[in-house]
């Protein structure tokens, strides 16, 4: 009894550890986004060229974005690493196999769509740069790839809203995507894992609860 205790608190540690880290990590990007880096089109063109120099170099707008936003991702990734660990680390009430293949491609969608999300998050319009992409629409795509992940991770608890949470962020990312004329075919590849997603878990669809 001890022994279980002790791992399930283990797996509580992890679940706090990782809520931490990204309450860190979003901290660090709206500090990044609420500093003087990001003024609006307005205020930009106000700017000397020597300002603008500096401003260019203290943001590090030369660098890769990887970099611009480096405290941000050295806090996330960790941060949802171990709070992806713990729910799927930790049995479902539904005490149910699920198959390889639908394990496999629950644990894709997830990855995807977190990549979906750290890749709205970094595409922050850049001040000065020829038509970037307006906040909001990288902030969506960003707010709709994690509603995705948390769809998948809810069906790995074999939760019935999980379904409806990815099917419907999903499809909304798909034609936002297709709007913003970004991908043809990365919509087509939402929609098919949209797809087959449904069609692995229709043998196990009485499951859901």
């Amino acid at each position: 009894m001890k022994k279980k205790k002790k791992i399930k608190n283990w797996k509580v540690i992890l679940l706090i550890a990782g809520i931490i880290l990204l309450v860190a990590a979003f901290a660090a990007y709206a500090a990044r986004v609420l500093s003087n880096c990001y003024p609006s089109a307005s205020v930009w063109a106000q700017y000397t060229p020597e300002y603008l120099s500096a401003v260019k170099r203290s943001c590090q707008f030369s660098s890769p974005v990887v970099v611009q936003f480096a405290t941000f991702l050295w806090f996330f990734v960790p941060g949802i690493s171990l709070f992806s660990a713990y729910w799927l680390l930790n049995r479902p009430q539904v005490k149910s196999r699920r198959s390889g293949p639908l394990g496999a491609f629950l644990l894709l969608i997830m990855f995807d769509s977190l990549l979906v999300m750290v890749y709205g998050l970094l595409r922050y319009p850049v001040p000065g740069v020829e038509k970037p992409p307006p906040a909001w629409a990288v902030e969506s795509i960003a707010l709709l790839g994690f509603l995705s992940y948390l769809g998948a991770l809810a069906l790995w608890h074999w939760k019935r809203w999980g379904i409806w949470l990815f099917q419907g962020a999903s499809v909304a990312l798909a034609v936002f995507i297709l709007l913003g004329g970004r991908s043809l075919i990365l919509s087509a590849v939402i929609v098919a894992s949209v797809i087959l997603l449904t069609l692995l878990l229709r043998p196990v669809r009485n499951k859901l609860v």
